[in-house]
């Protein structure tokens, strides 16, 4: 068995909502808020007109005027500088792994199976078990496994303690010849986004057309 090719994955971004504040936003507020706790006592009606007068800063609401609601809290290595995305590392880290294995030189060209993956975190974000279910071609499984033995020192973070991922591939014949695919060894970096992920490695021909596999993640409830 070749050995895996080593890779790095930069931290996954951190993404969510933004809100601009303007600087000078705190003194104008400052200074409304004097403006209207005067006006209501020089013209006689005291604290009780003030109290009236002040909108209220209670509660947060959405554009639609309903409660807003905080992102899901994220799972396992949470805060730690080099933790990633769990689904998404293993969309990356599937080609570079998968490829350097022979097994897929003799694949048949079409759907190479599909596989019911999961994948369980412990509470500081490591890998501690997972099971390949559906059925997945010899040339899945292992590929699967080989990316699983690549990621396994790894800190991950995800939506809960156990992802299921639903990994589908398939096998073509790869007849473009512009230095990229065909003639040479070509990978993908992968991408995932929302619930699905794609990736995909096309490998030189022996004396005939090349091979891409392309692979499709999809994350499960």
């Amino acid at each position: 068995m070749a050995t895996p090719q080593s890779f790095e994955v930069g931290p996954a971004p951190l993404i969510g909502e933004t809100l601009d504040v303007d600087e000078a936003a705190p003194a104008e507020e400052e200074a409304q808020n004097g403006a209207e706790d005067q006006a209501p006592e020089e013209s006689g009606h005291g604290e009780a007109a003030v109290r009236a007068h002040r909108p209220s800063r209670v509660g947060s609401r959405g554009p639609a005027g309903g409660e807003a609601h905080p992102p899901p809290a994220l799972f396992g290595a949470v805060g730690v500088r080099y933790a990633t995305d769990l689904a998404t590392t293993f969309t990356r880290a599937f080609p570079q792994a998968a490829s350097a294995d022979g097994i897929w030189n003799t694949t048949a060209f079409g759907p190479a199976g599909t596989a019911d993956l999961a994948l369980v975190l412990d509470d500081s974000g490591h890998l501690v078990s997972h099971a390949i279910g559906g059925a997945p071609s010899p040339a899945l499984r292992r590929g699967i496994e080989r990316t699983l033995l690549l990621m396994g020192p790894r800190a991950f973070t995800a939506r809960g303690a156990t992802t299921r991922l639903r990994v589908a591939a398939r096998v073509t014949s790869d007849v473009v010849h512009d230095g990229l695919h065909g003639d040479v060894f070509a990978l993908s970096g992968g991408s995932f986004s929302g619930d699905l992920g794609t990736a995909f490695f096309a490998l030189p021909g022996a004396g005939g057309p090349g091979r891409r596999i392309d692979v499709e993640l999809r994350l499960l409830p």
